[in-house]
């Protein structure tokens, strides 16, 4: 730990510390409808969160990307992702 609560590894940055700061001293039905509030918006601008399964994330993606390639000859690439089939 960094001495704040909060695992590097967990990927926070430095203003993500920052934010939960403040958002940890707000009332627990202020910060539950920031939360809504922010889930919303960064959800129906494409963000992920850090507690979603990115398996699924991962699926969709691989399918956008069949459909262009079976519309668009592309050039060879290295799969990040193999498909478990």
């Amino acid at each position: 730990m960094d001495g704040k609560g909060w695992k590097p590894e967990y990927g926070i940055s430095a203003e993500g510390i920052e934010l939960l700061g403040y958002l940890e001293a707000l009332p627990r039905d202020a910060r539950r409808e920031f939360l809504q509030e922010v889930a919303a918006k960064c959800r129906a601008a494409g963000y992920l969160s850090l507690h979603d399964d990115l398996r699924a994330a991962v699926e969709a993606a691989g399918d956008q990307v069949d459909a262009v390639s079976d519309a668009v000859a592309t050039g060879r690439v290295i799969p990040l992702f193999r498909k478990r089939g």
